[in-house]
């Protein structure tokens, strides 16, 4: 089935004009952030995932540091919160920065946890890590892409290790007795997400068989990273992908009029304004980008940055709207918006929809996350999705996304036991 995930980066709202501070992520000094202020904000956050839980959609988590434009600095404390509060919706981690962090293995341990306690709704993603936040953990550049990889590997090799600990000597990590308690609910682990910018990026992604996200990139770009994706699956003569094994993130609006919506659309927008406000320095950290994406875009646009769809149209929301970086307007609106980016990219499964930026109300944000569960995602799946699905020989999928088969009872495995009567 074609699931939305409800996704905000849980902005401190509060920050400073240009006037009184240029940088908003990074290097803003903590003085402008108000405990008080950021209690009642937090507690918001949490309340929208409960909406969209009891909406019938799906969420999606992140995690940036030291940056007032996301305040969810670590992601697993958030993730586990839903998966204990939460009764329906999945829970998307997009996901844990493995490549920065010194531990993978407390990242196996923290994402079981919480498939454990949501009883198998997690879906994990990893990502290298933004380029303006390596100084601080003083990351080399080059070494990103082969730490990302050793790091999944790793964590997988711990979720589905069963039989006592194990070793692990690599290249950047070393391991003594991993053996996580507990392991994971869905069996042999949860579904993996990898994120690109890029369609050099995806061939590795389609290699492993991980699903592929990319955010706010437009139906150009976005279109060209599934291609790349599917090509290489070609090449490899495996079977063709479905389409949950695709995801975008973009921006997401729907009120009762594209007039409503477009009034709506600045403090989306905030989001992007803010995102660029950046220190000397910290904008494009060679070795970062891969040679062959900075390639292209040179190329193409004389820009180095291969997520151009962010800086199209910045201050236009019908641009951003006829390029795919945001879906917004009416129901109708909406629905035509989301059924052009669908063909235009070769179909996808999974739509991570920022419903949330900046100042935004709850009711706002609520209401709009009503009507696009009402009256846009029922439709889009019944005229767009499955008559795809069909036409391609392929069979909706009910349930989880991705690889992974929930374990429905794993007390009647080998080797365990049922719990004491009474125990649940």
């Amino acid at each position: 089935m074609f699931r939305t995930y409800y996704f905000s980066e849980m902005p401190y709202p509060y920050t400073p004009t240009l006037e009184f501070a240029e940088v908003a992520r990074t290097t803003m000094p903590t003085r402008w952030f108000d405990p008080d202020a950021a209690h009642d904000v937090y507690h918001k956050y949490f309340d929208l995932v409960l909406a969209a839980d009891d909406i019938g959609l799906d969420v999606m988590f992140n995690e940036h540091h030291e940056t007032m434009s996301n305040m969810d600095a670590a992601m697993p404390l958030s993730m586990a919160i839903a998966a204990r509060e939460t009764r329906r919706a999945r829970i998307l981690a997009l996901g844990n920065p493995v490549a920065n962090r010194p531990d993978p293995v407390r990242v196996a341990t923290e994402m079981a946890m919480i498939d454990v306690v949501s009883e198998g709704r997690l879906d994990c993603g990893f990502v290298r890590g933004v380029s303006y936040e390596m100084s601080a953990t003083n990351a080399r550049p080059t070494d990103m892409k082969p730490r990302l990889y050793e790091a999944i590997d790793l964590i997988v090799k711990a979720w589905t290790s069963h039989d006592g600990p194990f070793n692990w000597e690599g290249e950047f990590f070393h391991h003594r007795q991993v053996n996580i308690v507990p392991r994971p609910f869905q069996q042999p682990h949860p579904p993996i997400w990898v994120t690109t910018l890029s369609p050099s990026s995806a061939v590795e992604i389609a290699e492993r068989g991980y699903t592929i996200a990319t955010i706010f990139n437009g139906k150009k770009v976005c279109g060209e990273i599934f291609d790349a994706y599917r090509v290489e699956l070609a090449r490899l003569g495996r079977p063709e992908a479905h389409p949950d094994k695709f995801a975008y993130s973009n921006f997401v609006f729907v009120g009762e009029s594209d007039e409503e919506a477009l009034a709506a659309a600045p403090k989306l927008l905030d989001f992007l304004r803010q995102s660029r406000r950046l220190a000397p320095g910290q904008t494009d950290v060679p070795g970062y980008i891969d040679a062959r994406a900075r390639a292209a875009a040179l190329a193409e646009s004389g820009a180095s940055n291969p997520n151009r769809g962010l800086t199209q149209g910045l201050g236009d929301p019908l641009a951003l709207a006829e390029t795919g970086v945001a879906f917004w307007g009416s129901p109708e609106s909406v629905f035509a918006q989301m059924r052009d980016f669908f063909y235009a990219v070769g179909g996808y499964g999974n739509l991570c929809g920022m419903f949330h930026a900046s100042t935004m109300s709850y009711t706002t944000t609520r209401r709009s996350m009503e009507l696009f569960a009402r009256e846009v995602l029922p439709r889009f799946r019944e005229e767009v999705y499955e008559p795809w699905l069909k036409e391609h020989g392929l069979k909706s999928t009910i349930g989880t996304s991705g690889d992974a088969e929930r374990s429905m009872d794993i007390s009647a495995e080998a080797g365990f036991v049922s719990p004491p009567a009474g125990v649940h």
